[in-house]
């Protein structure tokens, strides 16, 4: 795997900082000795970023002019920030997309000393593989849901930037570890001795650990990097859900039976939630469009193209990642 000697001293700026990923790839820059700047909003949740080494600017970018910080310099920019769960459509694509416009033309006024730009989007910006194949970058892209449309069309941005800027897009599958607040309820479940299955069980899907995502990211904005663009990350195997809760339950020492959800009620259940949320301001937890998500057969993606242009070597295959989250939520108590 290439060295980041690239990274070391320099002037950096990140969005989405103080999420799952964002947050754990600021604590990747700071030991790096990284100059750090993070755009957050005021209302955000800063518990993973309290270094008084960050240089947080106070910034919304739902505002549709917001403005970055005027820097002498910057060296990289990781866009990290966007919408996995909104109300509607136009949530997903104003954050996701028209973001990525407004972020990258301000990026401009700095090209002449930026070395790299990282575009986290997302396998969901493909869509799922057929047939049991895994997707790859020659895929014709086929977003199924209002999520992944949205990080196609940033992606589109990011490309067309990438004229002027040197930007490298990354496709995550689903990204685990400490912090992680989505799967945690999978967790949950398992600890109580229940194993989930909606539908049929040979659903497949690709992982990756986020200390593995986050050297993806730090080596992927490399100036001596090849060419190519886009790339996705993950820890290279596929996986059913019941060996994800298997590897957990045996991690927490419990037995599992397996709780079969036919796919069928799977509509009401999303309407319900659907319901309650027009009560919130928050997205529902459960809605029909992650329902569409649910019922994919084949969410898998092929990383060996990075592998071979980065030399690239996951640390982490899943026995291990889960055995570190895990730990995590154990002395968090969140378990």
């Amino acid at each position: 795997m290439n060295d980041l000697s690239h990274l070391k001293g320099a002037t950096v700026l990140v969005t989405g900082a103080n999420g799952f990923i964002g947050s754990h790839l600021v604590d990747s820059l700071l030991s790096l000795d990284c100059n750090v700047h993070c755009l957050v909003r005021k209302s955000s949740n800063l518990r993973w970023i309290q270094s008084s080494k960050i240089q947080l600017h106070y910034v919304d970018l739902a505002d549709l002019d917001f403005k970055i910080p005027n820097l002498p310099s910057i060296d990289f920019v990781f866009h990290c920030a966007g919408l996995t769960k909104a109300k509607n459509r136009e949530e997903y694509f104003d954050i996701n997309s028209r973001v990525c416009t407004t972020l990258y033309e301000q990026c401009l006024a700095y090209k002449d000393g930026i070395k790299g730009v990282v575009h986290l989007s997302s396998l969901a910006a493909a869509g799922p593989g057929k047939d049991g194949q895994w997707v790859d970058e020659a895929t014709v892209l086929n977003p199924i849901t209002f999520y992944g449309q949205s990080k196609k069309t940033g992606e589109e941005v990011a490309l067309k930037y990438s004229a002027s800027l040197p930007i490298k897009v990354i496709r995550p599958p689903v990204v685990y570890g400490p912090r992680e607040e989505n799967l945690y309820t999978f967790f949950k479940l398992v600890k109580k001795g229940w194993g989930l299955q909606i539908g049929k069980p040979s659903k497949k899907l690709s992982l990756i650990y986020v200390a593995d995502l986050v050297q993806a990211m730090l080596a992927v904005c490399d100036p001596r990097s090849p060419q190519r663009k886009l790339y996705f990350v993950t820890d290279g195997e596929a996986y059913s859900w019941q060996e994800v809760a298997k590897a957990a339950a045996d991690k927490m020492n419990v037995s599992i039976k397996t709780l079969k959800i036919p796919e069928s009620i799977l509509v009401p259940i999303a309407v319900f939630f659907e319901a309650l949320a027009m009560l919130s301001a928050k997205p529902a937890l459960f809605d029909r469009q992650r329902m569409i998500d649910i019922r994919q057969s084949c969410w898998t993606a092929s990383p060996e193209n990075f592998f071979r242009d980065f030399n690239f070597v996951p640390q982490f295959k899943l026995t291990t990642g889960l055995a570190h989250t895990l730990d995590w939520y154990v002395k968090q108590k969140w378990l």
